[in-house]
């Protein structure tokens, strides 16, 4: 019993190093050549991959009303990830810029916490 046990820890360990991977690998894929540098001076640096690079996020939202939309500012405030916003104010709209680190999954979490939906993403990086 033990083994399975640890077996699947592994294996959930084994595939969270993964997903950070194809995370990095996504965010090279639709980056600028600017981008792609610096991710690669980075790694020669021994640094975390996505040090330096942003990301400009435009959100189409949904089912977040007026007292949703002050929990919203607050958890976007408090997370050390965003770098500034503009939150529409009927709540649909949100321009984001943020860490790189900070992807479109992380945030449908975040705001899943309000009863929030994503109803649209655009994503750009840079330095």
């Amino acid at each position: 019993m033990k083994k399975y046990i640890l077996l699947f820890v592994f294996g959930i360990v084994f595939s969270s190093i993964d997903s950070f991977g194809q995370v990095y690998e996504k965010i090279y894929e639709l980056s600028g050549t600017e981008v792609q540098n610096k991710m690669n001076q980075n790694k020669i640096a021994g640094i975390d991959i996505l040090s330096g690079v942003r990301t400009h996020h435009v959100i189409g939202l949904a089912g977040i009303g007026v007292s949703q939309k002050a929990s919203l500012e607050t958890i976007l405030n408090n997370d050390a990830r965003v770098i500034s916003f503009v939150l529409s104010e009927d709540a649909t709209s949100l321009v984001l810029e943020s860490q790189a680190v900070l992807t479109k999954e992380e945030f449908t979490a975040l705001i899943q916490v309000i009863n929030g939906v994503v109803t649209g993403y655009a994503a750009e990086y840079s330095i």
